[in-house]
C-alpha cells in the first residue's frame, strides 16, 4: 500500500524529521558537555597499567578539573587530576619517574600517570573505592579518623562523610562514573 503525500504533508514530515535530528544533536552536545571524553588514549593506558576502571578515571578527572589541564585549585592542586605538588613528588619517587618537577603536573600524560597510580594505591590501601575517593579528596589522615569514630563508621565502612565537600564529591563521582560507563559501552 502506498501513500501519496501532497506538498503540505511533505513539508510537515520534513519538519518533523528535522526536529528529531536537531533533538538528537542537542542531546549529544549536552552529553558531551556534561561528560566530555578527552585524553582517552592516555586514560586507557594508565587505567590499564594500574588496574583501574577507565570510567572511574574519567569521572575523577571530570570532577577534579573538568578536563582543564591547566587547572589550579585554591589549595594549590595542579592539572587534570588535581595533584598537590608535594604529593606529585612523592608519587614520582614511588614510580621511579626521573627528573620530576612541579611544572610537569600540567602535562596530561604525567598528571594522569601519577593520578592513576595514586588512585590505585588508595584503592589497594583502603580495599574500598569509596574510601579511596574520600582519601583522594580529603586526605588519608581524615579517612582514618572517620574510620576510628563510631559517629562516622561501622565495621570498617564510613556511613557518614563529615565533610560536605567530600560527600558531594563522592556523589558526583558515582554519577559521572555511571554516565561514563554508559557512554563508553555505547560508543567506544
Amino acid at each position: 500500500m502506498f501513500y501519496v503525500l501532497n506538498g503540505k504533508k511533505i513539508i510537515k514530515v520534513f519538519k518533523i524529521i528535522i526536529f528529531f535530528i536537531i533533538l538528537i544533536l542537542l542531546g549529544k552536545i549536552a552529553i558531551n558537555y556534561i561528560l566530555p571524553i578527552k585524553y582517552a588514549d592516555i586514560i586507557e593506558k594508565y587505567a590499564d597499567k594500574y588496574n583501574l576502571e577507565k570510567e572511574l578515571v574519567f569521572a575523577v578527572i571530570n570532577a577534579e578539573s573538568r578536563f582543564n589541564k591547566d587547572a589550579v585549585s585554591n589549595k594549590g592542586a595542579i592539572g587534570l587530576m588535581q595533584i598537590m605538588p608535594e604529593t606529585g613528588e612523592w608519587l614520582a619517587q614511588k614510580i621511579k619517574m626521573e627528573g620530576f618537577s612541579q611544572d610537569m603536573l600540567y602535562e596530561p600524560e604525567v598528571n594522569i600517570n601519577l593520578g592513576c597510580y595514586y588512585l590505585g594505591y588508595l584503592i589497594e590501601k583502603f580495599e574500598d573505592e569509596t574510601l579511596a575517593l574520600c582519601a583522594y579528596n580529603a586526605g588519608t589522615t581524615n579517612v582514618y579518623k572517620w574510620l576510628d569514630n563510631e559517629k562516622y563508621s561501622l565495621d570498617g565502612y564510613v556511613h557518614t562523610i563529615p565533610f560536605k565537600e567530600t560527600d558531594k564529591y563522592i556523589k558526583k563521582i558515582k554519577i559521572f562514573k555511571k554516565g561514563y560507563s554508559l557512554i563508553l559501552k555505547s560508543f567506544f
